[in-house]
């Protein structure tokens, strides 16, 4: 099947050019990127007043699958993905049993085969069963396709342990990606190493980020994490940065050449604590939300590269496990519908980011970062693009989102920017905010597409 994309303004991160030029698609690769191309053969889309941009890339979401299907499916999560202008996603290993061996790491991408309607990757554990306390096998999990390793919560607790799996990850290429924060199994095994069981560690405030409080060691985590990979010489991508302190932290660390990377979530460069009392279990997130001095910092972070990209930690849950008391809720936000209209919203209309940065952050770099076969603009590569309507204003509504999740902060938020096309290896699976479950229907039945204005 040959697609026709005509008219848009074709966006490219790489080399920064915004033109309008048109784009043919042949199978599952783009042939052309010139002005004023004509084929008889192809179906023609019109994209006038929308952008053409490289496929979206989301490197943090949790499917839940296998083990929590209740939550999410592979199925309906890559359908979120579409829905939300996402062709590609990097599922985290924490499902029930977690991805920690080679067999584990086939068996999920098996799954995302056979389910998916997007490109799928996953990572791997950095230790098994997640527990801290033993490596899994690094080179034999990248061997059977894991793009990265990592024990999604729970930091690696030891340090010894951590320099051992940079040291082996380095040797053979493959990226350490640790979520530094804290968790309840953290708090469990430090109790444990420091023979402290009678210590209480204070839950019941979940808001607060000032020193020694609950959920406040992530900077210490970044800087340990750092100081080793620094010393090795192994490539680390930090996952939801969420305070100043540890932007500079990251910041410090670049300008000194380490091979370290960080990403932030729009959830964390929006909402404060403040709001997550307000708006309750649905904002209970883990980094949890932080003060208005910490959003200022993440997104001066994402405007001078010290942040390289935005990934949205979707992390379903089903509406009976959000709906109970705050100290009794999971943590988890889902954010994979309406990433790209916050970011459109409110870092590139009020001139935080330009739309080639956050285009880049979204797509291009975090596919480079984990080695994805995505996020390319040119003749020859996988065909992933997103059509945007830059102009189209939408109200934010998470009862009618594809993910089986409505844990979304930001339900009601009036928003401007969203896709209205997603195709994946040169297959239309999102035209209008519709999921396309059959993609021949467009090259039996149609003859040419256009959008609503």
């Amino acid at each position: 099947m040959k697609l026709l994309v005509k008219n848009g303004l074709f966006l490219n991160p790489v080399n920064q050019v915004q033109q309008y030029f048109d784009v043919l698609i042949n199978g599952s690769r783009i042939k052309k990127i010139e002005k004023e191309i004509f084929d008889k053969d192809a179906l023609i889309i019109d994209a006038k007043g929308k952008i053409v941009v490289p496929g979206l890339v989301d490197v943090h979401v949790h499917f839940r699958e296998p083990g929590q299907e209740y939550k999410e499916t592979i199925a309906s999560g890559s359908h979120a993905a579409a829905a939300g202008g996402f062709t590609t996603v990097v599922a985290e290993a924490n499902t029930s049993p977690a991805i920690d061996t080679p067999a584990r790491v086939r068996n999920v991408l098996d799954i995302a085969r056979k389910n998916s309607i997007v490109n799928f990757y996953t990572k791997a554990a950095t230790t098994q069963e997640m527990h801290g306390t033993e490596l899994i096998d690094i080179e034999g999990v990248k061997i059977a396709g894991a793009v990265a390793i990592s024990d999604d919560g729970n930091p690696v607790p030891s340090e010894e342990l951590m320099r051992n799996a940079l040291i082996k990850a380095k040797s053979c290429d493959m990226l350490l990606n640790p979520h530094c924060e804290e968790s309840v199994f953290y708090q469990e095994m430090w109790k444990r190493e420091n023979n402290r069981m009678d210590f209480e560690f204070p839950d019941k405030m979940p808001y607060s980020s000032e020193p020694g409080i609950l959920f406040s060691s992530e900077t210490g985590f970044i800087k340990r994490d750092i100081k080793l990979a620094e010393e090795i010489g192994a490539r680390l991508h930090i996952s939801h940065v969420s305070l100043a302190s540890s932007v500079k932290v990251i910041a410090d660390a670049k300008r000194r050449g380490v091979a370290v990377t960080a990403e932030a979530t729009p959830h964390h460069f929006l909402l404060t604590e403040e709001d997550a009392k307000k708006i309750g279990p649905n904002a209970k997130v883990n980094p949890p939300l932080r003060t208005r001095k910490d959003i200022k910092a993440i997104i001066s972070g994402l405007a001078d590269g010290t942040i390289d990209i935005i990934a949205t930690d979707h992390a379903p849950h089903s509406p009976q496990e959000k709906s109970v008391p705050w100290e009794d809720a999971p943590f988890g936000i889902i954010g994979l519908e309406t990433a790209l209209g916050l970011v459109l919203t409110f870092l590139v209309q009020p001139g935080h980011l330009t739309l080639v940065q956050a285009i880049d952050k979204m797509s291009t770099t975090p596919a480079k970062i984990f080695g994805l076969e995505t996020g390319g603009f040119k003749p020859g590569a996988q065909a992933d693009l997103t059509v945007i309507d830059p102009n189209k204003k939408w109200k934010v509504d998470a009862k009618d989102f594809y993910s089986k999740g409505r844990n979304c902060p930001f339900d009601g938020w009036e928003l401007q920017g969203r896709p209205v096309m997603t195709i994946v290896r040169g297959q239309i699976v999102m035209q209008e905010g519709k999921i396309i479950e059959d993609p021949k229907f467009y090259s039996e039945f149609a003859k040419d597409l256009s959008f609503s204005s």
